[in-house]
């Protein structure tokens, strides 16, 4: 598969609604960085509306930082109305970067994953709400789930060292559970049915907290731009590790995730002009 044909056109006639409009649900008092992540990497990966769902203190403290995002703050929880009114301005949710995991989070994705009516991604503290809400939820096909190990683990009710010892068999047990399931980790695997690839760019430098932030917007945002969840996954997931591979030219050590993230734009870059291949 050549990453650079999943890339979405760019007509010199295109706006920003063009470009995919993202909802981003997540942010808590403990993890208010997090959203911020993962809506700077989807700014960075093209895409056109960026919305941020958060508790108020999460919303102010990223206008401060990224001033480029629609921000939807909420008082003290998230509310499922507010979801139905934004969906129709948007094309693709993100769900889970420092949600944190409460009943009431866990309430919410569980509602999110059986009644949202479009594409999403689900990461982080949004996968334990997946994991503790299991039964009664079924696979969707506009889905992509993106797990480490452990939570990969969690989701599958074994231990991490059983999915490190069969990492290949974990991401397809779990492709048949939820969907398209992005198992992140050196070489990063991906599987979505009878599709699998894997992710043979990033290293140690990406093994940084907010990392996997950067990569949900990533995905997220070529949701929003039109493509199927398993090709936004494969692109996505290609485009982090090649930030990755560019930013460990001067060390693997002190990478930051907002680097990454603006790294982002490169990568895209270099795909188009055939400058960068994957």
């Amino acid at each position: 598969m050549n990453v650079k044909d999943l890339l979405p056109p760019r007509p010199e006639d295109m706006h920003k609604g063009f470009r995919g409009r993202l909802l981003i649900a997540g942010g808590s008092e403990h993890y208010a960085g997090a959203p911020a992540l993962s809506a700077l990497g989807a700014l960075r990966s093209g895409a056109g509306v960026v919305t941020l769902m958060s508790l108020q203190k999460v919303c102010d403290a990223c206008a401060a930082r990224l001033p480029e995002i629609v921000y939807c703050p909420e008082d003290d929880r998230f509310r499922w109305r507010d979801i139905v009114f934004a969906q129709k301005n948007i094309d693709a949710l993100v769900i889970g970067p420092g949600l944190d995991r409460t009943i009431a989070a866990e309430i919410f994705t569980s509602r999110v994953w059986k009644e949202w009516p479009g594409k999403i991604l689900v990461d982080g503290d949004g996968l334990h709400g997946l994991a503790v809400s299991k039964d009664g939820l079924k696979a969707r096909n506009d889905s992509v789930l993106t797990p480490h190990e452990g939570e990969a683990a969690q989701l599958l009710g074994i231990t991490p060292d059983d999915v490190r010892a069969d990492r290949a068999g974990a991401v397809r047990e779990l492709s048949s559970r939820w969907g398209c399931v992005v198992l992140k980790g050196h070489h990063t695997l991906i599987a979505s049915g009878e599709k699998f690839v894997q992710v043979n760019h990033g290293g140690p430098e990406l093994s940084i907290p907010g990392s996997g932030d950067v990569l949900s917007g990533s995905i997220g945002a070529f949701l929003a731009m039109g493509l199927n969840a398993f090709d936004a996954a494969v692109l996505g997931a290609n485009v982090h590790g090649l930030a990755g591979d560019i930013l460990a030219t001067e060390g693997v050590d002190g990478v930051l995730a907002s680097e990454i993230a603006d790294t982002l734009r490169k990568v895209i870059h270099g795909l188009r002009e055939g400058t960068i291949t994957a």
